[in-house]
């Protein structure tokens, strides 16, 4: 069973004010771990932290900008001073913006929150893993990293380097009993779904039409699949990449 093999394990989430990540730290919470809630604002991460406590669960709500490395191993330190040790890491932390053919002005933010942040993200939890001899990583990458989506290159080719990272460490961790996976959503319920298809002029109806399931998939589609990869029933499975998509790549 999932639940038990997440019952105090310790996880920590990027991005988990919101969106995919606050059904992912809610989710894993659920599961038994206790879960550092990690973002850019502090409050909306206390917020997500009041839920956790309702369902039972303890978690720890941390600041955290992911193009800061310093940030990042304060996040790092803190959460194995509180709970002993890391057992999870989801990177979900991410932005999008739209970029016209001949614009560059976003490619550093974006990679540096994107690829960098992920990166960074991984080099900094990964030694304790070792030390622990236990460890999983999930990655949070996108489609866009396997079909056209239009006006979003940057993001597209930040999506396509967690990818290879992923591939990359997964080939070289993996005798420290550390996996690490990757997984691809496809359009799913978020304030970042809304805001990119209003400048894309796109409707819901065209990004339905998309998919197989016919419909937009939800932060718990991806929360799910998080928690199956953070588990033991995934022990066998490591440098992969999951699209959750409701078989939008597969038309």
């Amino acid at each position: 069973m999932v639940e038990e093999s997440l019952t105090n394990k310790v996880a920590i989430v990027t991005g988990a004010r919101r969106g995919i990540g606050k059904a992912i730290a809610l989710k894993l919470a659920r599961e038994g771990a206790k879960v550092a809630v990690t973002d850019i604002s502090k409050e909306d991460c206390e917020e997500v932290i009041k839920e956790i406590e309702k369902l039972g669960g303890e978690g720890l709500a941390l600041k955290l900008d992911v193009t800061n490395e310093e940030e990042i191993g304060e996040v790092v330190k803190t959460t194995k001073e509180k709970f002993g040790r890391i057992d999870i890491l989801v990177n979900n932390a991410g932005i999008i913006d739209i970029e016209e053919i001949g614009d560059s002005s976003k490619i550093n933010k974006i990679l540096e929150v994107n690829l960098k942040g992920v990166l960074k993200s991984c080099n900094a939890v990964i030694p304790t893993m070792v030390e622990q001899k236990y460890g999983k990583i999930v990655n949070i990458s996108s489609i866009a990293a396997m079909v056209c989506w239009p006006k979003i290159p940057s993001y597209s080719a930040t999506k396509g380097g967690i990818i290879g990272l992923t591939k990359c460490y997964a080939g070289y961790i993996g005798q420290h009993n550390i996996n690490i996976n990757a997984i691809a959503p496809g359009p799913i319920e978020t304030e970042m779904l809304d805001d990119l298809l209003k400048k894309l002029g796109m409707t819901r109806e065209q990004v339905c039409q998309g998919t197989a399931k016919g419909r937009i998939g939800r932060p718990e589609d991806i929360a799910n699949t998080v928690a199956f990869l953070a588990s033991d029933e995934s022990d066998y499975i490591t440098g992969q990449v999951l699209a959750v998509d409701g078989g939008y790549t597969a038309k």
